[in-house]
Parts: C-alpha cells; structure tokens; sequence
C-alpha cells in the first residue's frame, strides 16, 4: 500500500530557513504523526517531505493581513492543502526551528489539522447542547514538545485525541496529557461551537457559530483569528457563508 505524503514547498524570500532546518522540519513532522497523531486517530501512516509529490505545505513570509499563522483549506478537486506563514513568528521572536512561535509549531498545526478534518466543516457534540469545531489543536495550541530530527531538536504542537471529541470517554484528551475532560480548554486554547436548542428553529441569530478562548490567550490573538483570512474567520465563511 502506498504511504501518503505531505510535502513542504518553501516560497519565502525574506525570511528563508536556515540549511537544513526543512529538512528537520519534515522528518519531525514524520514522527510526529508516525508515532503519535496516526495511532491515536486510527488512520493510515503519512509521510512529510520536502518538495515533491502530496498535498502541499505551502511557506510564505507574510499572509494577507500579514497577522495569520496560516490556514488549511481544500482546493476545487477536493485536495487538501495548506498556507504557513512565517513572519509572525519571526516578528514575535521565534525562528523556523526555535521560540514558542516557532514555526514548526504553525506548520505542525496546519498539517494535524488538514489530516483530521481538510474542508474545516466538521463538528462534534458535546453530549450537552453544542456542536464544537473538529480542530485538533485550537484546544492546546500553547503547548509544543520537542522531537530530535536532523540533529535539531524541533518544536511540536501539541493536540487532542480522538476522546476529546467523546463526551464519554476516558483519558488522555491531549498528546501531553494536560487536559482531564473532553471538550475542555487549556490556558491559552480557543474553540469554535454551535448551541443547540428547540428555539433555534424559529430564531436564525440564535444557530449563529460561537468562539469561546481561554482567558489566557492575548487581545491581538483574539482579533487576528476572527479577522479576514484568520483560520476562525474561514471556518465560519465555511460553514455559516457569512
């Protein structure tokens, strides 16, 4: 059976990895899924790699709004793809490989997410009364944990397990372990979901898409994530064609 790959195109020109870095990169990003996300998600092996065939990683130095971290999406034949950019992290004084921005964290984020959910329009119940986003790192996005890959040890985000969106299930809900229920916030994490409820039917203001953030998360983050082309912004384009 073939193995899957995700390949990494670099289009910076200001802000270009060091040598190596990519590489590094792309084999943390093999493990990383290999080991942890694909066992724990039930789904077949992927491999990263730099350049070649597979749905793209896209690298930029800046987005349109030039605040975005990147975003995920598919393209008009089904095919999922990505956008990182990397100025956002260099301006808050991480690197590609280094820093609590680092941008191997961004890019690790954008490929967990393209694999669980590509189109971004899937939600989950809560087994109480909302429909929450299936991101598999919003959650936990502060968190990162290190995998040695090309001599380098490369920043990696953190993010939830499948019993995160079970509402009766047992532990762990996170790959680090630090959330102790499903459908629960980390300092710093963030959550897009719809409340239910019979009057829906009759009020369209009240079916609108909600984004809950942990308290920790800064006032810039905030505004950058609900702001035209922030990951937020187009999954509610997505869904709600608002």
């Amino acid at each position: 059976m073939a193995v899957r790959t995700i390949a990494l195109v670099d289009h910076t020109r200001r802000h270009r990895p060091p040598d190596g870095a990519l590489e590094a990169i792309a084999e943390a990003l093999t493990i990383q899924i290999e080991r942890d996300f694909c066992p724990a998600w039930h789904r077949e092996p992927v491999r990263v790699t730099v350049g070649g065939r597979g749905d793209k990683i896209h690298f930029f130095d800046t987005s349109h709004d030039a605040i975005d971290y990147g975003w995920h999406y598919v393209d008009g034949d089904g095919l999922p793809y990505a956008h990182v950019f990397v100025e956002p992290s260099i301006k808050n004084g991480s690197d590609w490989v280094s820093g609590r921005d680092a941008i191997s964290i961004s890019a690790g984020h954008e490929v967990l997410e393209l694999l669980g959910d590509p189109a971004a329009n899937s939600y989950c119940f809560d087994g109480r009364d909302r429909l929450w986003a299936h991101e598999i790192c919003d959650a936990v996005q502060e968190r990162s944990y290190r995998i040695t890959a090309g001599g380098m040890r490369v920043p990696m985000t953190d993010c939830v397990l499948s019993a995160f969106f079970n509402h009766r299930a047992d532990g762990p809900y996170d790959q680090l372990e630090v959330l102790k229920r499903p459908f629960t916030l980390d300092a710093g994490g963030y959550a897009i979901y719809q409340r239910s409820g019979a009057e829906h039917e009759q009020d369209a203001k009240a079916r609108a898409f909600k984004v809950v953030f942990d308290k920790a998360l800064p006032r810039w983050q905030r505004r950058q994530k609900r702001e035209d082309w922030g990951r937020t912004f187009w999954r509610l384009i997505r869904t709600m064609g608002v």
